[in-house]
Order: C-alpha cells, then sequence, then structure tokens
C-alpha cells in the first residue's frame, strides 16, 4: 500500500469518526453513531497492520 492511499484512507476514518461523534452530540443518541466511530477505528487498525506486515516481511 503506498504513502498516498495510507493517507487516504486515514482522511476516511477520521472523516468518519468526526462524523460519528458529531451525530451522536448532536442527536443524543450514541448507539446509532458507534457504526461510524467503529468503521474509522477499523479502517486505522487495517493500515497499522499492513504497515507492521509489510516491515515483517522486509
Amino acid at each position: 500500500m503506498g504513502k498516498k492511499t495510507e493517507y487516504l484512507i486515514f482522511g476516511i476514518a477520521i472523516a468518519s469518526i468526526i462524523a460519528g461523534i458529531y451525530g451522536a452530540i448532536r442527536t443524543g443518541e450514541f448507539m446509532e453513531s458507534v457504526s461510524g466511530v467503529t468503521i474509522g477505528a477499523a479502517l486505522i487498525a487495517t493500515v497499522l497492520f499492513q504497515r507492521n506486515g509489510k516491515n515483517k516481511s522486509e
């Protein structure tokens, strides 16, 4: 995975987390906003696992 792709995925993940938090604050319904935060966290974890796996194989 290239650096530009990693930065794009990080940007999408951060936007998803912010949107989830904003939705929770705005509506007061935390359970409806968990999906945005979960997707953002999963994207960040995927990039970090990919980066760590690439470093070990080199």
